[in-house]
């Protein structure tokens, strides 16, 4: 599919909008997603939805959908010949569009997922990257949302590293889009690290 690119922003936009999670566990439960937990619309809460025995292949399904509305517009919504450039603006077209639904007013989730799925699709060298610092940093801590940073600053630095010569270069706008994801995973979990200070600050078990 060659799309030109202002169409292919807005399909990606409203691919990335479509809330998996929340659909998902109305469907099989009858909840409302939004009511449960954190009321977070990912794949982590979403499994809290469900008994202990479902709440992997839940996590993991969820995941999956919430990945492709990354990896598929940036795979496929653009010509091959697409410049590196017009690629990064669709997959954070997707990315703004899970965070930002305007079919829950605006609202999402805190684009792990589908960030991940756009790294997939563009580096999958960084994308196994940030895979790897998030299950280290959870296998220590136990803790998604501290994983979920360490997945953002391992593609960030990832990206950088790979070919140093060319992150501010060639590959800039790949360059770009890693910093902004470290930082912008930040600003999605400031309420989880707000929860966590003062967890650590009282004393109390994280």
């Amino acid at each position: 599919m060659a799309l030109p690119l202002g169409i292919a922003l807005l399909l990606a936009f409203l691919l990335g909008s479509v809330p998996f999670g929340l659909l998902l566990v109305r469907l099989l439960t009858g909840k409302n997603l939004r009511k449960l937990g954190s009321g977070n619309i990912g794949a982590t809460n979403a499994s809290r939805a469900f008994g202990k025995k479902a709440r992997l292949p839940v996590f993991l399904g969820i995941y999956v959908l919430d990945a492709s509305k990354g990896l598929l517009p940036t795979l496929f919504f653009l010509a091959p010949q697409a410049s590196l450039g017009a690629k990064v603006l669709v997959g954070f077209a997707a990315i703004l569009g899970h965070c930002f639904s305007p079919f829950l007013g605006f609202k999402g989730g805190k684009g792990v997922a589908t960030t991940s799925g756009v790294l997939l699709g563009l580096d999958w060298l960084a994308f196994l990257v940030g895979i790897l610092a998030f299950f280290i940093v959870f296998g220590f801590t136990r803790i998604v949302a501290l994983g979920s940073l360490a997945l953002g600053m391992g593609l960030a630095l990832s990206l950088i590293l790979e070919d140093p010569s060319q992150a501010f270069g060639a590959r800039l706008p790949l360059t770009l889009l890693g910093l902004f994801i470290a930082l912008f995973l930040f600003w999605t979990h400031r309420d989880n690290l707000r929860r966590l200070f003062v967890a650590k600050k009282t004393g109390e078990n994280l």
